[in-house]
């Protein structure tokens, strides 16, 4: 009966979170790719999706291509329900550059504004509702993890003037995020925002200056505006380390062995390298 179960909950999730949706990605590829690349099918387009404008390129840096390599729109975390559609708008110009795999959740939207850049590095992830608006430059790092209902967005959209000073304020500024970063649910990157490496940020923050100037490593980030919360903390990325972690909390015990503790070590320092 179990096994029943599972395979209904299987084809189940298949139709409504994660069916392919085999025209948009031929569409896309094709439309944004020159053709020994389209011909891959490196992108895979899921569920729902709206392509208003394709007139920029989609590009792969310092990796690998293959079939299928990028997924957009399938729901995976669970943290969502499908709302609606996705988008993805890139005007003239404009070049969306993946340096390796990368996954998106449904109702995304990916925009590029004219002759702007959105450089996503390797093995990122974006929750569902995720919005990344590139009007200048954004670079988002390697192994980063944006949560649901977050924004990167690089620009105001419109200048404002000071007339007490007689000056125009910028528009737009580029944004950097570090690798390993880990941004929380309902966060707003914010034009001019740059990140360390393996930095975390508390979820409905709002970022918006260079905090790669402050002298500290490992910050967790939070507020509106986001200011040092703590420091010296790290994300454990080893999925089966965090499982070996959670079932010795499940198990009752309130303590980590020294093996554990030697294993969250070794994990960290695996990452600097």
């Amino acid at each position: 009966m179990n096994i029943l179960i599972n395979l209904f909950d299987s084809v189940l999730y298949k139709l409504e979170y994660s069916k392919l949706n085999l025209i948009k990605t031929l569409v896309f590829n094709f439309r944004t790719m020159p053709f020994k690349i389209a011909i891959k099918l490196p992108v895979f387009i899921y569920g729902r999706v709206d392509t208003y404008i394709l007139k920029g390129n989609v590009e792969f840096k310092n990796c690998e291509i293959k079939r299928g390599m990028v997924k957009m729109g399938m729901n995976k975390e669970y943290l969502s329900t499908v709302k609606g559609a996705s988008l993805i708008i890139l005007e003239l110009n404009s070049r969306l550059i993946f340096k390796g795999n990368s996954e998106f959740s449904c109702d995304f939207l990916v925009r590029t504004g004219l002759g702007a850049e959105l450089i996503i590095g390797k093995e990122t992830f974006f929750g569902a509702s995720v919005k990344l608006v590139s009007i200048k430059k954004i670079l988002i790092g390697d192994y980063s993890r944006i949560g649901f209902e977050s924004q990167v967005i690089d620009s105001n959209f419109h200048y404002t003037y000071n007339i007490e000073k007689k000056n125009l304020n910028i528009r737009d500024e580029d944004i950097i995020i570090g690798n390993y970063n880990w941004i929380g649910n309902r966060t707003t990157i914010s034009k001019g925002t740059i990140t360390k490496p393996f930095t975390i940020i508390a979820n409905s923050s709002i970022t918006n200056k260079n905090y790669s100037a402050i002298n500290e490593d490992y910050m967790i980030l939070a507020g509106q505006p986001a200011k040092i919360l703590a420091k010296n903390i790290r994300r454990i990325y080893d999925l089966n380390l965090e499982d070996k972690i959670y079932n010795t909390f499940l198990n009752g015990d309130l303590s980590l062995s020294i093996d554990v503790l030697n294993d969250i070590e070794s994990s960290l320092t695996k990452l600097n390298n």
